[in-house]
């Protein structure tokens, strides 16, 4: 969530939060269903350790889910100049649905303040790019960020009828995909 004054951290600190890090992106591509204990025997700390770092579930997933962010403002940075530059932002956050199913939907039932901060964020990053691909007529002209969450909603619906982490990715960009490009036939 929201960094704390930069203090230098001890390694073992940082190599605990690391863990702790790790232990719960492989736990969230699993489920949302992800208990504090259990990330903490997966990173292999204590408790104490564990709280230290994060006071709550929330907080883990937000940590990720900002570090998620900065990967979607590269990918928005690289596009920037590009009329299609939503699509390719679009495309990377069904990569991170597909990736951290799990994660998504902690955080939207998440009402941590933090956790706003970050959705205003994301809505930072998605709202220029949106305008520019109306503008350019790459969208219809009510495709609103209303309309972004709900594409957000079914690719994650279509991500979580496959299940498997391979499968979900597959059905997520195919969503996508017949979201953006329609199920007309091409000569039509």
């Amino acid at each position: 969530m929201t960094p704390r004054a930069k203090e230098p951290q001890r390694n073992d600190a940082r190599r605990n939060r690391e863990a702790i890090l790790a232990a719960a992106r492989e736990l969230f591509a699993e489920s949302s269903e992800v208990p504090m204990y259990e990330i903490g025997k997966r990173a292999g700390v204590g408790q104490a350790t564990l709280y230290r770092h994060f006071p709550d579930r929330g907080a883990v997933a937000g940590a990720i889910f900002a570090a998620e962010l900065d990967r979607l403002e590269r990918v928005a940075a690289e596009h920037a100049r590009e009329a299609d530059a939503f699509f390719a932002i679009m495309r990377a956050v069904a990569d991170v649905q597909a990736r951290f199913h799990g994660l998504v939907e902690c955080m939207g039932e998440d009402s941590d303040p933090d956790t706003g901060q970050l959705k205003e964020r994301f809505v930072g990053l998605v709202a220029e790019p949106l305008r520019n691909a109306r503008a350019a007529g790459l969208l219809r002209p009510d495709f609103d960020l209303d309309d972004v969450f709900l594409v957000i909603a079914l690719v994650a619906g279509a991500i979580e009828q496959r299940g498997g982490a391979q499968d979900g990715a597959a059905a997520g960009s195919r969503a996508l995909t017949l979201l953006f490009e329609g199920i007309g036939s091409p000569a039509s």
